[in-house]
């Protein structure tokens, strides 16, 4: 598991971007935001509305292996794993 079943839940947003999302203990969110801003233009992390600590990383398309190096790297400082129940958007 890691980032291999990250690759596989990878969403293709739009040609520009891939969306991943993954369930971070609220503890963890803003460490794993700050490790993402360490790699400019690798991907950005945003915490999604709800019951449940979900985020989603951004990244492009041409930077979803280093996006997925740095998941695999902080996985020792930050627990998370992949949500396959993406909460629904609070826009309609």
């Amino acid at each position: 598991m890691g980032s291999e079943e990250a690759r596989a839940a990878a969403t293709l947003l739009d040609p520009d971007s891939v969306a991943i999302y993954l369930e971070v203990p609220r503890s963890n969110v803003v460490l794993l935001q700050a490790y993402f801003e360490l790699y400019d233009g690798v991907g950005t992390v945003s915490t999604l509305q709800g019951d449940r600590p979900v985020v989603c990383v951004l990244t492009p398309p041409t930077q979803l292996d280093a996006c997925l190096s740095v998941l695999d790297a902080v996985r020792g400082q930050v627990s998370w794993q992949v949500c396959h129940e993406v909460p629904p958007s609070p826009i309609e």
